[in-house]
């Protein structure tokens, strides 16, 4: 119900507008009532009226002054005039004063009403207004907070382009920036975070990602300036602001004391990515970028890191591609003879290539692992044995490989794989290559005399020539070929002893078609030439 005073210096005229019309009926519920305008002030003044029905003529002060002194004092009262046709001088003042109504005398009721209800519909209108406006500001408020993370994540994102209209409404938001600012923007993320919250309901996960929130903005609050908010689940960005005029703490510091207030309090481990300053806002969609990217070395640094894009930009070791693959090709070698300590350390030195060129794609690394296990698989198949045989789980080793998120978990992969099939073949094939060196030995000596190569012999045990090679080294402690010379070299020497033989014969007879060559060889396997040598020989003879 709105509240209305009646004001007129005759009794019978206030009390008739009382009883003639029904107030109740429009809303309104009279609380008073006035003889004079001094009166009328007093009374509108403690009760605050919502309308004010007043005469113009009164002793005291007249209704005009009365309306006047209550707007001048700021009384939102309306005003509905009553007065005879002889007063409309004084109705150019009611009009000046935006009076509500105007009534002449005699009163008609239905006019009255008529003016009534339009100004109860008026206030109704006016305090909806209110009322609404009142709501959307306490929303603001309330919402506050995810309006100033909505506009922080535009910035963040490149959204806005005028720099003076993203500081006005940054500093709306409580973040200040002078044009001396730097500005720095950060990127936290919960390490392992679906194995963190695989339990977790949908509930506990927004519950976590406001602790997080908490704790960041706490501490950008005391480091000096900023603000915090989630671009994503786990994707939390901050933007430092670096003033110049006073010292602060520097957000590598601030992203450690970060790192290490989740550890403590979440019992979560934590990485930072930092991206290079800027000195405009409109350019943080740069240092996010960076941010972003730094994190990526997470990869190569392993959990709770604090990474910043400067570091890593400054830091580039060029990979040499050709001893990156005579290690590779190494490693599988060592594998096959079942060397396992120096397969550990090939696989090491891959890694320590490849992590101190950190420039290079985290999927380049993954595909470096991808590639040495088919090559295990390539050789093992060389040798006649099934990769699957060795090892239980190599159908999902792939999958493995690009399920890792650091270089040390990959590394490790890595070792135990390569360590496991060195294991295999150096208790797997020991006596089996004891054998295929005595089988090549036979071969040798029954066949030096023709063009034998690795190649051929190869063939013949049905199996690679890189992995006969190598075992035949390691068995024996000298090459295929060097064998093959010493066979060769043995016989010559027994041919020499016949005066029957040319030099030209001998060598023939021992695989040599060229003399020349062979006297070449002779000499450097006995340390004279093959004629000296028989004469050797028959001088002892």
């Amino acid at each position: 119900m709105l509240k209305m005073i009646i004001a007129d210096d005759e009794y019978n005229v206030r009390e008739g507008l009382k009883e003639v019309v029904r107030w109740e009926e429009l809303g309104i519920e009279v609380v008073g009532d006035a003889a004079d305008g001094l009166e009328t002030f007093e009374l509108c003044s403690r009760l605050r009226p919502d309308i004010l029905l007043t005469d113009i003529r009164m002793p005291m002060m007249d209704g005009l002054e009365a309306a006047l002194k209550l707007k001048e004092s700021g009384n939102p009262v309306r005003v509905i005039i009553i007065s005879g046709a002889e007063d409309f001088n004084y109705a150019k003042t009611a009009l000046s004063l935006n009076a509500d109504g105007y009534i002449l005398k005699p009163v008609k009721i239905p006019e009255l009403q008529q003016i009534v209800r339009k100004v109860v519909a008026s206030i109704s209108l006016e305090r909806s207004r209110e009322t609404r406006t009142e709501q959307l500001q306490r929303q603001i408020h309330e919402n506050m907070p995810l309006l100033r993370e909505k506009f922080l994540s535009q910035v963040a994102l490149g959204m806005h382009a005028n720099e003076e209209d993203v500081r006005h409404k940054l500093a709306e938001y409580g973040m200040p920036a002078s044009n001396e600012d730097l500005w720095t923007a950060a990127v936290l993320q919960i390490d392992e975070y679906e194995k963190a919250i695989e339990r977790y309901s949908d509930t506990r996960k927004q519950l976590l990602g406001f602790s997080v929130n908490n704790i960041l903005d706490e501490i950008v609050s005391r480091g000096g300036s900023g603000g915090v908010f989630s671009m994503n689940e786990n994707e939390h960005v901050i933007l430092f602001i670096q003033t110049k005029s006073r010292q602060q703490t520097s957000p590598e510091e601030l992203a450690r004391e970060m790192t290490d207030s989740i550890r403590s309090y979440l019992k979560l481990s934590a990485s930072v990515g930092i991206g290079n300053p800027v000195r405009q806002a409109i350019e943080l969609n740069g240092s996010y970028q960076e941010a972003l990217a730094a994190l990526k070395y997470k990869f190569y640094t392993g959990k709770g890191s604090v990474l910043s894009i400067g570091d890593f930009q400054a830091d580039a070791h060029p990979l040499e591609f050709p001893k990156l693959f005579d290690a590779e090709t190494k490693l599988i070698n060592f594998m096959k003879l079942g060397s396992k300590e120096e397969a550990a350390d090939t696989v090491n030195a891959i890694f320590e290539a490849l992590c101190d060129n950190r420039h290079l794609p985290i999927g380049y690394m993954q595909s470096i692992c991808v590639e040495l296990i088919h090559m295990a698989d390539k050789a093992i198949g060389e040798m006649d044995e099934n990769i699957r045989d060795i090892v239980p789980g190599y159908a999902s080793a792939f999958v493995d490989v690009y399920d890792k998120r650091e270089a040390a978990e990959l590394r490790e992969a890595m070792l135990e794989l390569f360590g496991g099939l060195a294991d295999y073949f150096v208790h797997r094939h020991s006596p089996k290559n004891n054998r295929i060196i005595q089988q090549i030995k036979t071969i040798i000596s029954q066949s030096y005399m023709d063009n034998i190569t690795v190649a051929r012999l190869s063939e013949q045990v049905y199996l690679s020539p890189n992995y006969i090679s190598l075992i035949f080294k390691q068995e024996t402690g000298e090459s295929i070929t060097e064998y093959v010379t010493k066979v060769r070299m043995e016989a010559a020497k027994e041919l020499l002893k016949s005066q029957d033989l040319k030099i030209l014969e001998v060598a023939e007879m021992v695989g040599y078609e060229n003399a020349t060559y062979f006297s070449t060889v002779f000499k450097k396997f006995t340390g004279m030439h093959p004629q000296k040598y028989r004469g050797l020989f028959q001088a002892h003879g």
